[in-house]
């Protein structure tokens, strides 16, 4: 019998055309203290999307850290059980910032490709952290559906048209009759 180990499409050199939310890819985010001219550091970013724009394929990547100081918050998925973060690809406990996101083309040279792999796919959430990430996911789509139906409102709100936009009702006001004075006897 050939023992064979089943392929993970993301785990290939065609990894472009197979990975999703909730995937653990290695890219260099780049942070504001990398101003000095070297590149950033490659870490752990979990994709929150995949959107297609003209034709073009991009990720929603959500900034990786295993930092537990209290900069870089909101919208985290926490990967801490072992089992957990060994399953996404991980080395130690990490959690995702997902209100540090880049949406970057998935042509980026950013990504990092494993040699062994041919693949900057690392692994991928589940359980817990995924139900998390969709959670995340969820108050993103919300607040960005939010934004753009009070931009579309605003819209709407200066240049409205007579007749399309709204219908004036016209009324003929009400005729008051004068309060009659009391007569004392």
């Amino acid at each position: 019998m050939l023992d064979a180990a089943p392929i993970i499409s993301t785990m290939t050199p065609a990894w472009r055309n197979h990975v999703s939310y909730g995937d653990i890819v290695s890219f260099q985010f780049p942070l504001a203290e990398d101003g000095d001219g070297t590149p950033p550091k490659p870490r752990p970013c979990l994709i929150l999307d995949i959107k297609e724009r003209g034709g073009v394929r991009y990720a929603l990547l959500a900034y990786g850290t295993t930092s537990r100081r209290r900069s870089n918050t909101g919208y985290e998925v926490h990967v801490r059980r072992r089992a957990d973060y060994l399953t996404a690809g991980l080395d130690e406990p990490t959690r995702f910032v997902g209100a540090r996101r880049l949406l970057v083309p998935l042509t980026s040279e950013g990504f990092v490709i494993s040699r062994s792999t041919g693949a900057p796919v690392l692994g991928r959430l589940d359980g817990a952290p995924f139900q998390a990430m969709n959670a995340v996911r969820g108050r993103i789509h919300a607040e960005r559906d939010i934004a753009a139906e009070r931009r579309s409102h605003r819209r709407r709100r200066g240049g409205a048209v007579r007749d399309r936009d709204f219908t004036v009702e016209q009324r003929t006001p009400r005729r008051t009759v004068p309060a009659r004075k009391a007569v004392q006897a």
